[in-house]
């Protein structure tokens, strides 16, 4: 029987696979059946998710410098989120457990909160600099 840990890396990786395919396979920037950022339709300001989908399409074709123009703050993030499956999968399938101690202060959540909030209202400001942070 397999373990809680073991079939939720299993589901996950499938599921990390299948949409790593897919925006290879139909880039984001390229394709019109993607979904469309809710809040960005209602209000014409940019959430800090938007772009995410071009960026990641454009970082699994190697296009570093255009993911960055989509979505800066996603770039950044999938280093840390890279590290914590790493760690969730280290655990999964060893005995000797690593805690992410980092990922669980109390100050590193503030601060991501912070710097999300930042990216939000400084990526809607219509000039430059700011303008090169919307996607």
């Amino acid at each position: 029987m397999l373990s809680k840990s073991v079939l939720q890396i299993t589901i996950v990786s499938i599921a990390v696979t299948g949409l790593s395919l897919l925006y290879f396979l139909f880039p984001a920037s390229t394709h019109d059946f993607y979904p469309k950022c809710i809040f960005h339709e209602m209000t014409g300001y940019y959430c800090p998710g938007c772009g995410s989908q071009r960026a990641a399409s454009a970082l699994l074709h190697g296009r570093f410098g255009q993911a960055l123009g989509y979505n800066l703050l996603f770039v950044i993030s999938v280093p840390f989120i890279l590290y914590s499956a790493f760690i969730f999968c280290w655990n999964a399938f060893s005995a000797e457990k690593r805690r992410q101690r980092f990922f669980q202060s109390p100050v590193f959540v503030k601060t991501v909160l912070v710097i999300v909030l930042l990216f939000f209202i400084v990526r809607n400001i219509p000039v430059m600099p700011f303008r090169w942070l919307a996607p």
